[in-house]
């Protein structure tokens, strides 16, 4: 790394140099904190030294050497220099040395050890009357006695030599050698240089040795808010930030990476430090937010006035700043540096401490968590507490830490556990419900053991049948049913709402196979809290009798009225359903938009992801497929197939119509070969996918599996007393198939006992059913009930069905020699085509390719027959060009485009340019861009078009 912001320094000690090189000895101690280039300015300096011909002599102080005798001096007795003034072997003479006596004073010495002293400076005083000498020793506060009080002796006695003494310290609290340093620090032609951490300029000249200029100014204020302006963890930070760019080469990112050699920096100065030092900056890391003097003092067992000393070293470090660790990757890096063994004892104990002041629970509740354990009374409320808290703080993986760490504190106390068990599935079902599946057996045995309330097993029925565990919701709602006492008026309600909940459900009926044996009881698409459960029977009326005003008001005041949450995330459903099939997309979209804001503020999952697949569903209605698909898809990823359980029969439904409407046959091909549950089969979703997967089916010309698909969910319906064409439109479904396979009565016949039902009459189901009607009538009937389609699904506003009719509706026209009605109402369905994305559907309705319902001889049979010359005329003529401007476009003359209209009446059987046909042999309506656009302004209203 550049050697930054030291050139004062440098030439401070130049200057001592020259002074010493003259004859006058002089002495520097250079103070720094830790890891803030003091080593690197002493041998920066000790280079340059070097290549003036001076002799310089190194020593390096190391806490492993600070209790051997002469450990640091002897580093300087064996540099081959001084050998031939020492007259002999360093060996021998520090084996001669005595060990020192015991005693903190350095500056006492022994007679004995005196005679080393004499010797070494007798040495230095030969070599220094031939070179310029150096002594640079670096990290003296690691230095043993011995050799402090032989360096005091030296420069006591070498005052007017050619000799300049360096030695450097690294800043800790207390000071290593107070003594020492006075004494040094008395002598004569002594000075001291403080080194300080970089500023921003610094660390701008450091950044741009990897970038330029403009940019290492930009980078440096974040820079120096991680590392504080040490060089060592800048070198560490930057390290990390290096990133390989595009076409070659390294550059820094564009913001500081903090990843293992910034951690490593952070280690290797921590470990500068002594034990006192280390050990409050690990209850700094350990206390966070909570450090004060007096809480580290009891975590490490150390008095206040310690700490406050050690953490001002810390600070001159800018290893802290307002009494924390500054940078959370720095708090990270200092707590991977606690002992395993000591780890959870640790923050345990910082726990207690953190209970007994007072602290927020979720403070507590973290040092809980990672000591693992908490067996201490207060523990297990505190947790809770603290679950509560994350949750406000859109934490949910720590509330989930939280409760998971009280369950398995509370052993002792069973009901407590089952309680906590039963809100640890709530907060876990919300991020995925397969997370949730583990806790529901010893739910439904606490509830069997009476260790829950009853209503609560409502909540565990409605897991349990999400997983396709449909038996034991059963035999929980039928043991509910059984111990509520209906002479209670407080207990009322959750009788109603038990009923309505079976009523849903189907539990007191279950369907027979084809062999009569029982099934499974139908599993709804929506299955509600308690709280919630009279919402059912708003929408399966709904369903029934049409969506009337006073249900459409119900839903609009209940999903303005709430917020989303555990008890209200099935009457979201139910409302949102209930406007969906009111044909009410607009106020649908908006509500569910705002749920889906506060589904991801909550990071919960599982509510985003149903209410994506209701979004996607809003979507599809609306004829915005491919946002129905890019929807269901994220609906799709949100949580895992597992955790969808059988709901997972919903997106995919959404997904697959939109494929199928977008003629994205290939996509739904693969959707339909995706494995789902047997079970999802066995409820509405069920009833959604066969309907999709009919309809793929049926695009795809595979009549057989479509008929058996609309045949399953129309026995299932049945059988589940929830045959409502609101719903699942089966008969209208099977009606297509009955047409495609050539039998028109029986189509007929579908169709009408469809409109006969409860619910049939509303306007989307009605206007699917007339389209389908028309099909199987004879032609000249077929324009009346399409019109009254039109207008029915106009209300509605599913814009692909309304496509559909439009085009059939043009068909209609066409067959029956209408080509001007024909071909309005063609572009009326092409425009709306091209917004939905289904416009190779619409032209498949419009321009039949194996000439379905297409009269022998009809004009488009010879389309086909038309020159290219003809074709580009003919379609000019059909959008009520003049011959005059047809040559004018073409660049040909106006004889020879009335040759060209001669052959083509001749060759369409048409007498007059009204009667032109709407395609050309590609498929493409006859009109250009440019005409579309000039008479869509002026096209009639469709009463009037058609």
């Amino acid at each position: 790394m550049l050697f930054a912001e030291r050139d004062f320094e440098m030439a401070l000690l130049r200057n001592l140099y020259s002074k010493s090189e003259q004859g006058k000895a002089q002495t520097v101690l250079v103070e720094a904190p830790v890891a803030c280039g003091k080593t690197a300015l002493l041998h920066r300096f000790a280079e340059q030294a070097e290549e003036t011909g001076a002799v310089v002599l190194t020593a390096t102080g190391s806490r492993a050497e600070q209790t051997h005798p002469f450990g640091l001096i002897s580093q300087v007795l064996h540099h081959q220099e001084l050998q031939p003034a020492l007259g002999g072997d360093a060996h021998a003479l520090l084996a001669q040395a005595p060990a020192p006596a015991e005693g903190p004073d350095p500056v006492t010495m022994q007679q004995t050890t005196a005679q080393l002293a004499r010797t070494l400076c007798s040495a230095l005083l030969e070599l220094t009357t031939q070179r310029h000498v150096v002594l640079s020793i670096d990290d003296i506060q690691h230095a043993d006695e011995s050799s402090l009080q032989i360096l005091l002796f030296l420069l006591r006695r070498l005052r007017s030599e050619r000799l300049l003494v360096l030695l450097s310290e690294c800043q800790v609290s207390p000071p290593a050698h107070p003594t020492f340093r006075a004494e040094l620090l008395r002598q004569p032609n002594s000075h001291r240089i403080q080194l300080l951490p970089l500023t921003v300029a610094g660390i701008t000249e450091v950044l741009a040795e990897h970038v330029d200029e403009v940019t290492a100014a930009r980078l440096a204020p974040a820079y120096s808010e991680v590392s504080g302006g040490n060089p060592l963890l800048l070198s560490g930070l930057i390290e990390d930030a290096m990133v390989q760019q595009p076409g070659g080469g390294r550059t820094l990112s564009a913001r500081p990476i903090a990843k293992e050699s910034f951690q490593q920096a952070v280690f290797a100065c921590l470990y500068r430090w002594d034990e006192s030092t280390i050990e409050v900056a690990r209850g700094l890391a350990l206390l966070g937010d909570h450090a004060s003097p007096s809480l580290i003092g009891q975590v490490t067992g150390m008095k206040s006035a310690q700490v406050e000393q050690i953490m001002g070293v810390l600070t001159h470090s800018r290893f802290q700043r307002d009494g924390q660790l500054r940078h959370p990757a720095v708090n990270a890096a200092v707590l991977n540096t606690l002992p395993l063994d000591d780890s959870g004892r640790m923050h345990l104990h910082a726990a207690r401490l953190l209970h007994d002041c007072g602290a927020d629970p979720l403070s507590i509740a973290e040092h809980l968590i990672a000591a693992g354990n908490a067996p201490d009374a207060w523990a297990v409320p505190v947790l809770q507490d603290a679950c509560a808290q994350a949750l406000a703080e859109e934490r949910v993986d720590l509330a989930v830490e939280c409760l998971e760490l009280a369950r398995c504190s509370c052993d002792d106390d069973p009901q407590q556990a089952a309680l906590i068990t039963l809100s640890l599935a709530r907060l876990k079902w919300r991020r995925d419900p397969s997370a949730a599946a583990c806790h529901l057996t010893p739910l439904k045995e606490a509830l069997v053991a009476g260790l829950l309330q009853d209503r609560d097993a409502i909540t565990v029925a409605r897991y349990l049948l999400w997983h396709s565990r449909v038996e034991n919701a059963q035999e929980l709602l039928a043991r509910l049913e059984s111990v509520v006492d209906t002479s209670d008026p407080s207990t009322a309600a959750d009788l109603g709402s038990l009923e309505d909940l079976q009523h849903w459900l189907r539990l007191d009926r279950a369907p027979t196979d084809r062999d009569g044996a029982q099934t499974p009881a139908a599993i709804s698409l929506f299955i509600a809290q308690p709280a919630e459960l009279t919402t059912s029977s708003v929408l399966a009326s709904a369903l029934r009798d049409g969506p009337d005003g006073a249900a459409v008001h119900w839903a609009e005041s209940v999903l303005s009225s709430i917020s989303l949450g555990d008890t209200t995330i099935g009457t979201v459903q139910f409302g949102l359903s209930l406007l969906l099939h009111a044909g009410r997309l607009d106020r649908a979209a908006t509500a569910c938009r705002g749920f889906l804001a506060e589904a991801r503020a909550s990071r919960a999952n599982t509510w985003q992801a149903l209410l994506t697949a209701i979004h996607a569903e809003i979507a599809l209605r609306q004829g915005d497929l491919p946002a129905a698909e890019e929807r269901a898809v994220q609906a799709l990823g949100l949580i895992s197939a597992h955790g969808w359980g059988v709901a997972i029969g919903y997106p995919l439904a959404v997904q697959l119509l939109a494929q199928t409407a977008m003629s994205k046959h290939e996509d739904a091909s693969r959707v339909v070969r995706r494995a789902v549950p047997k079970a999802m089969f066995q409820g509405l979703y069920g009833l959604k996918y066969l309907h999709a997967r009919g309809h793929h089916y049926l695009a795809t010309n595979r009549l057989q599996a479509a008929l058996s698909d609309f045949r399953r969910c129309g026995d299932l319906a049945r059988d589940w007393t929830l045959d409502l064409p609101a719903l699942v439109p089966w008969r209208s479904d099977l009606a297509q198939v009955q047409l495609g396979m050539d039998r028109p009565e029986a189509a007929h016949g579908m169709v009408v006992e469809q409109l006969s039902l409860p619910g049939a009459d509303s306007p989307r189901t009605r206007g699917i059913s007339l389209r389908v009607l028309a099909a199987t009538e004879c032609l000249k009937q077929r324009p009346g009930l399409l019109r009254e389609a039109i207008g029915l699904l106009q209300e509605s506003g599913d814009r692909c069905e309304l496509v559909l009719t439009r085009a059939q509706l043009s068909r209609a026209h066409h067959e029956l020699g209408e080509f001007n009605r024909a071909r309005m109402m063609g572009q009326l369905a092409m425009q709306v085509a091209e917004d939905c994305g289904m416009e190779t559907l619409c032209r498949q309705v419009l321009y039949p390719s194996d000439g379905a319902h297409r009269p022998a001889g009809s004009p488009t049979d010879a389309v086909d027959t038309l020159s290219d010359a003809e074709r580009r005329v003919a379609a000019l003529a059909a959008t009520e060009h003049t011959n005059r401007e047809i040559a004018r476009k073409l660049y040909i003359t106006t004889s020879t485009v009335e040759q060209h209209l001669t052959r083509v009446y001749r060759k369409l059987n048409v007498k007059r340019r009204s009667d032109l046909p709407l395609r050309l042999k590609d498929g493409e309506p006859l009109v250009t861009d440019n005409a579309v656009g000039r008479s869509k302004g002026a096209l009639p209203p469709e009463s009037v078009a058609s």
